[in-house]
This record gives structure tokens, C-alpha cells and sequence, in this order.
């Protein structure tokens, strides 16, 4: 994902007209280059409209008509010197209230002994930045600020994930989350306003039928699950069931490809636990099929669509497959939450050093007529970060927390877990996530990147909690 952003880079045409842009310090190339080489870097993470740097009412308004004409995702604002107010508000006004980036570029890393004036104009853009937020604030624009040297890489970091979050904001409008079948009445945790959820993020629920869901995973040919199997073991599954099971198995992972497809969703969760799935499709429908997993669908289940929506924007934010979990329950003496749950999972995820197998489904081997074909693996090692998602009667909000996957051998048996310590200790977790009020069902990714969901959340309104220590 590649956002789209429109640059307004300006400086003051008043110092030109006065004659404080002294031809002989060369004051207006150097700014020209700062800004080509600030566009060079951006260029890197984000498609920019750019017109050069305005120094006039005119070009501001050109440059504007440009960016209102490219359809973006939101503006960069940079006043590279001290600037008018004339000239931003002759931008504005030809564009929607487009969210925005208020950048402040500094231009020099330390000062000289003694500033020169031509040295002090052409580091002014602060004065810029500083005066445009009151105009910007008092005029009812939604913006974040980054503020730093020209040339440091962290400053472009920051850019990149505001800029990431405005581009998955837009893309949020078409975002549809198929429902099979409906809510999960168990877990009214998981609930949501299906009207909120598509006013505030652009989420569209498709109610999806269970028999025809069956239908479509009835139709598949011996030929064509044979060929899914040749794929699983290709790609390293220990297939634990039989060929009965699995070829059953088989059949509705297909058929949840084909929904997928079909019905052009970004998000599918899934109601597994009503008896009309059990004694309609005669199993939990969750083998994992790669190729939905790699096209970008995420899977959550038990209907948990503010999970499936968390998925779906962690994916698009850090470009992994999100994985799905519940805290089962806590080793005291190693401050650790062993994590898992039933049902479709990425193997993506997986440990590469313990097996990676498809096994029969253990909550309902026993009662369904079919044992289910599941896969079973144990999240590989390494720092992560784990989001909570609820709807809170008004909005989304996430309750995230970091820790560190532990490397070992397989730590339960039957479902795909993680065993994870934790800064705070246990008790004082659970008090702080209680008190918060959240669901039982928490999202993985990789990595410690809490910093950066703040600067997600905050651009797609939803609530944030830090819940690390």
C-alpha cells in the first residue's frame, strides 16, 4: 500500500519582496534543495503531489487545484521558512478538509557560534509551523505535527506511519467483513453497532448463509481436494487425520475461499460455535486454505467482528497475517500467558523448529460427524505486541499491550498457542485489563510497535489503552 499525499511546501513571498532573501547567501536554492531532498526521501513510502515550494497566493492555489484533482489520502504541510497565512489559506480553500500533517523540517543539526540573519531566515520555519497551528486548530482541521531535522531517518519513520494510517483510513470506506451466520449470542462482549461501524470506519457486514456455504463445499470434486492436499504437503504439513476427515476438511476451506472471493471481503468471522454449524456442515470449517491467507482475508472466529476488524487493519499496517488468540490462562513463577485458540489459523506464524500438522479439531472431534482437520502449531519466538479490540457503545477501542513469544517446544496440545511473558505481573494485568472492560480475544503481530498503533488509532477514532506496564 502505497498512500497518496499532497505536499504544500511554502515559503514567505514577503521575505523576496523586501530584499531579505539575499541573492549573494543563496538562500533560496539551499531551501529549494532541502525540500527536493525532504520529497526524495518521502517519495520512498508515499506517492506525493507536489508543485515546488509556493511563495505566492497564486502557486498556492495551482498547486491546490492539483492535489484537490489526485484524489489523496491526506497533506503534508511545510512551511520551510516563515511564510504568509495568505498563501496556506489560499490552498485550503480550494481543497476538503483533508487530514493533515503539520511538519516542522529544521534545517540545521547545531548552530554557528553566532546566527547570522540570512542563517536565522532560512531556519524559520518553525515560526511557520507554530503560527499555522493556531489557524489550523481554531479552523476545525484534524492534524498530527512531526517536528525534526531534515535528514534524520527517524523523523521519515514517523511520516511513513501517520501517512500508512491515512492510506488505510481511505481504504477502510470499502472494507466488508462477511458474518457467518450471524452474531455469536454466547460472547455478547463481541457484539457491535453494525451503523457505527459503518459511519465512523466504513465497515460493511454481509450476512453470509450457512447452507449455502455448504453447497459450495459439497460441489468440490475428489480431484480438486486432492489437489489441495498435494498442496498442504507441499508446503510441510503433518497430516494427523484421515482421509475421510481431511478430504471434508479440505472441501470447506476451499468453499471459504470461494465466499471470500466471492463476496469481495477483506474480513470473515465466523459464528463457530452454534449448533446449526455442527448439525448442518458436521464439523468446525476452519483448515486453513493458503491462498485466502495470502490474498490478505483475515479469519476471526466466534463472530468477533471488532477482532476481524483489528486483523484486518494490523495487516495492512505491518503487512503480516494477524494471529488470533485468548488468554487461557498464566504461569505465576515465569510471568507468562499461554495464548491460543480454536480454530483457522495462518501457519505463516508458525515456530520454523517445532512440527507444523493438521490434527482433528478437539472441542468437537467427539460430537460432530466429522473429526475436523485443524491446523496446529506453535507461535514463533520474538517480541510481539498484542491488541484487544471491543466496541465500547460509541467506538472501536484497542487495549494493547508488548511481550516476548517464548522459544521451547509445543506448550499445549490440540490448539495453535503462544507462551508469553509480560513486563507487569500477572495480577496487576488482569486487574488493569478488567477494570477496562474488554472481550476475551486478543490479536498478535510481531514485534514491539505500540508507538506506532497510537499514531493508527488516532487517525481511524479509535480509542487507545497502553497496556504494558
Amino acid at each position: 500500500m502505497q498512500p497518496k499525499i499532497g505536499i504544500l511546501f511554502m515559503t514567505s513571498g514577503w521575505f523576496r519582496d523586501v530584499g531579505l532573501q539575499d541573492p549573494k547567501a543563496n538562500i533560496t536554492d539551499e531551501v529549494e534543495r532541502m525540500g527536493e531532498e525532504i520529497i526524495k526521501k518521502l517519495s520512498g513510502f508515499l506517492e506525493p503531489v507536489y508543485g515546488g515550494i509556493l511563495f505566492s497566493e497564486k502557486e498556492a492555489v495551482k498547486a491546490a487545484r492539483t492535489i484537490r484533482e489526485s484524489d489523496v489520502d491526506g497533506l503534508i504541510i511545510a512551511p520551510l521558512m516563515w511564510c504568509e497565512d495568505q498563501i496556506l489559506r489560499a490552498a485550503l480553500k480550494q481543497l476538503p478538509k483533508l487530514p493533515t500533517l503539520l511538519c516542522t523540517f529544521l534545517p540545521y543539526r547545531h548552530l554557528s557560534t553566532f546566527v547570522d540573519f540570512q542563517e536565522m531566515i532560512k531556519g524559520s520555519g518553525s515560526v511557520g509551523t507554530l503560527q499555522a497551528s493556531g489557524f489550523l486548530k481554531r479552523e476545525g482541521y484534524r492534524y498530527r505535527s512531526v517536528s525534526g531535522f531534515y535528514g534524520d531517518e527517524n523523523v521519515y519513520d514517523e511520516i511513513r506511519d501517520h501517512c500508512l494510517a491515512l492510506a488505510i483510513r481511505q481504504q477502510f470506506r470499502n472494507t466488508r467483513c462477511g458474518v457467518l451466520p450471524f452474531r455469536c449470542e454466547q460472547m455478547s462482549t463481541t457484539y457491535v453497532d453494525e451503523f457505527s461501524l459503518r459511519t465512523l470506519y466504513g465497515v460493511e457486514l454481509r450476512y453470509l448463509e450457512i447452507a449455502a456455504f455448504k453447497d459450495v463445499a459439497q460441489s468440490y470434486t475428489p480431484a480438486q481436494t486432492e489437489v489441495f492436499k498435494e498442496k498442504l504437503e507441499h508446503e510441510g504439513f503433518d497430516i494427523e487425520v484421515d482421509e475421510r476427515n481431511l478430504t471434508e476438511g479440505i472441501k470447506y476451506a476451499l468453499a471459504m475461499g470461494h465466499l471470500a472471493e466471492s463476496e469481495d471481503l477483506h474480513i470473515l468471522v465466523m459464528n463457530d460455535v452454534i449448533d446449526e454449524m455442527h448439525t448442518q456442515l458436521g464439523l468446525r470449517p476452519c483448515l486453513v486454505n493458503p491462498h485466502m491467507s495470502r490474498s490478505g482475508v483475515v479469519v476471526a472466529m466466534e463472530a468477533d467482528i471488532a477482532a476481524g476488524v483489528a486483523m484486518h487493519a494490523l495487516r495492512l499496517f505491518t503487512g503480516q497475517s494477524p494471529f488470533y488468540t485468548e488468554i487461557f490462562t498464566v504461569d505465576l513463577e515465569k510471568n507468562c500467558l499461554l495464548m491460543g485458540h480454536a480454530g483457522y489459523h495462518d501457519p505463516v506464524n508458525r515456530d520454523p523448529a517445532q512440527p507444523l500438522q493438521v490434527v482433528p479439531d478437539v472441542e468437537y472431534e467427539n460430537s460432530d460427524p466429522f473429526t475436523g482437520a485443524c491446523v496446529y502449531f506453535k507461535y514463533r519466538p520474538g517480541p510481539v505486541t498484542v491488541v484487544n479490540s471491543v466496541y465500547t457503545g460509541e467506538r472501536l477501542r484497542w487495549s494493547v499491550f508488548e511481550g516476548e513469544s517464548l522459544a521451547g517446544p509445543m506448550k499445549m496440545n490440540g490448539n495453535c498457542h503462544l507462551f508469553c511473558n509480560i513486563a507487569l505481573p500477572a495480577p496487576a494485568f488482569y486487574r488493569r485489563m478488567l477494570d477496562a472492560g474488554v472481550s476475551q480475544h486478543f490479536v498478535v503481530v510481531s514485534g514491539h510497535i505500540r508507538g506506532r498503533l497510537k499514531t493508527l488509532c488516532e487517525w481511524l477514532q479509535i480509542d487507545f489503552l497502553d497496556m504494558t506496564d
